[in-house]
């Protein structure tokens, strides 16, 4: 029983921080940028219904927090893009190949 929730805890509250980089800044639609060898940990099948996708991780552009709202996140065989919205920055903010990007969560390293 212990040993079930210290493994419960790990993987809910165990935060990896990773920088991404870009893959495709030409896109018509998306600034795409990825973090390599990366995934989502995975969860015990009872405690995903109770933790929506989007608690598990958080997006910052140079520190300022990305809302969900603004990139759709996909797997790409053993990558994680994330394909920021260019029209949702449009009159805002252009992101560029010199920015910050850090996703903080629930990720592994596949290998390295």
């Amino acid at each position: 029983m212990i040993y079930d929730l210290n493994k419960i805890l790990k993987q809910i509250e165990e935060q990896d921080e990773f920088t991404l980089t870009p893959k495709d800044m030409n896109h018509s639609l998306y600034w795409i940028w990825v973090a390599t060898n990366t995934k989502l940990k995975d969860l015990e099948s009872f405690l995903r219904p109770l933790r929506r996708e989007h608690a598990r991780f958080d997006i910052f552009i140079n520190g300022q927090y990305i809302s969900e709202k603004d990139y759709v996140m996909e797997g790409y065989n053993a990558d994680i893009l994330v394909k920021f919205k260019k029209e949702n920055f449009i009159n805002a903010y252009n992101i560029t190949t010199n920015d910050n990007i850090v996703m903080k969560g629930d990720f592994e390293i596949l290998w390295k």
